[in-house]
């Protein structure tokens, strides 16, 4: 009996560590943010002057801004497992929308008038379509096909599609060193079609999303991950010793971001329009940019995105 209470006690001892370190991280990490989001700044965007009746008003009217975001694309949308917090260039388009909308942004208890849903590339359409959200903004590429699909505002962001190694592999430095390589895109990313253009010799292997990719790729299950370079350089923030993404020099698309709506609401297109015009003459375009991707070291791009009011 003595020898079990003396284990029991170990094992408790142990959770209490595990608990105390958990709590440290996720301190840190909400010191951390805190730091950064002063040095930054606060946003100065202030809630529109007219909504346009239809489909923001409604938004406006049921109190609530529903954004389908990714949570597993650092830099992009991701939660934080410390905080619980979306983090990334997306989840902050979300908030500006959402104060654009309401005048503020309130995340948590009875009054939240802004829900992140996570989003990936197979059910962002659904979750369109079928109401789950009011709007995607979810690195989600303003297509041509996709034009008649949905309503896009934007692009609030212009990237490009690249390719992500191991560090340590010296065998492939351009798309076309993937010929014959394995290659994981998630499954129902236009990066697969986008690929398969440019490079038809390359063996592309779906995954569930980018997360599962990056793991592959750092397990050594696969040769290669392909998307845009915003999603690959998130990776290696966390993970510097593990992967490389090629020179910019190798981008073989281009990807604009855009905040998609359903089909036919174009009055609120307009809106989110407007919203990405006057964050881009305020600054506030630049504070995102700095609490995400600058933070990280990435440049900032050039030149800046310009919504493309079709």
């Amino acid at each position: 009996m003595r020898a079990f209470r003396k284990a029991a006690a170990a094992i408790a001892a142990a959770g209490l560590l595990s608990l105390a370190a958990c709590s440290g991280e996720a301190s840190q990490d909400a010191e951390e943010q805190e730091s950064l989001e002063e040095s930054v700044g606060s946003y100065s965007l202030e809630q529109a002057a007219e909504i346009p009746a239809g489909y923001i008003q409604d938004i406006q009217d049921k109190g609530v801004l529903t954004v389908g975001v990714k949570f597993d694309q650092p830099l992009i949308g991701q939660k934080n497992t410390a905080t619980g917090k979306i983090e990334g260039f997306d989840a902050e388009m979300a908030r500006l929308l959402a104060t654009y909308i309401f005048g503020e942004v309130v995340e948590e208890g009875d009054d939240a008038n802004l829900v992140f849903v996570e989003t990936t590339s197979q059910n962002r359409e659904t979750y369109i379509n079928d109401g789950t959200v009011d709007a995607v903004i979810a690195s989600y590429s303003m297509y041509p096909d996709r034009l008649t699909q949905f309503e896009f505002a934007g692009p609030y962001f212009q990237t490009g599609q690249n390719v992500m190694v191991a560090a340590d592999n010296t065998d492939i430095n351009s798309v076309a060193d993937l010929a014959g390589k394995n290659v994981c895109i998630a499954e129902g990313s236009g990066s697969i079609a986008n690929l398969e253009a440019e490079n038809p010799d390359a063996v592309i292997t779906p995954l569930a999303d980018y997360a599962a990719c990056a793991e592959a790729l750092e397990n050594g299950q696969t040769d290669a991950v392909s998307t845009d370079e915003t999603i690959l350089y998130g990776f290696t923030v966390d993970k510097p010793d593990a992967f490389r993404v090629l020179d910019s020099s190798n981008i073989f698309t281009d990807e604009p971001y855009g905040v998609a709506m359903p089909l036919g609401e174009t009055d609120a297109r307009s809106f989110v329009n407007d919203m990405i015009d006057e964050i881009l003459a305020n600054g506030d375009w630049q504070k995102a940019f700095d609490l995400t991707f600058g933070a990280a070291g990435m440049p900032v791009p050039d030149p800046l995105p310009a919504p493309n009011r079709y």
